[in-house]
């Protein structure tokens, strides 16, 4: 193999690794300027069960909606008010009216034992999904 083909390779293997960086942005973008924004959530395995505690500053826990399925937890929410980063982006009027993530369900996670806990006062809703015996 020549010096030519292996720089061609790299070239190749670089425009694709490019591409897929630009998808990306490209999705994160369309949600950010749709006025969706991703909440922050931490998932934490225990022997016996999976925990998903997120957090959704100025949601409204009324318009809360859950969706268990085999593979995936869909949560979206709206906020109870519009909410500008003006002040902490570069970008300017950008706006966020509703929460919304999609995660995957580890494979042992048993979902028809999921409860879904709110803490209202904290802007917190906590998923427990048990594991399967």
């Amino acid at each position: 193999m020549s010096f030519r083909d292996v720089f061609d390779r790299i070239r190749k293997r670089m425009r694709d690794l490019m591409e897929e960086f630009e998808a990306e942005i490209e999705e994160e973008l369309s949600q950010t300027y749709s006025g969706i924004i991703q909440p922050l959530y931490t998932v934490t395995e225990y022997p016996d069960r999976y925990e998903i505690v997120l957090d959704l500053p100025y949601g409204d826990l009324n318009a809360l909606s859950v969706k268990i399925s085999e593979s995936s937890l869909k949560i979206e929410c709206d906020l109870v008010k519009e909410v500008k980063f003006e002040k902490w982006s570069i970008h300017r009027n950008v706006s966020f009216k509703r929460y919304k993530v999609e995660l995957k369900i580890p494979s042992d996670a048993d979902i028809s034992g999921a409860a879904i806990m709110r803490d209202p006062s904290k802007h917190f809703i906590k998923v427990v999904l048990p594991k399967k015996k």
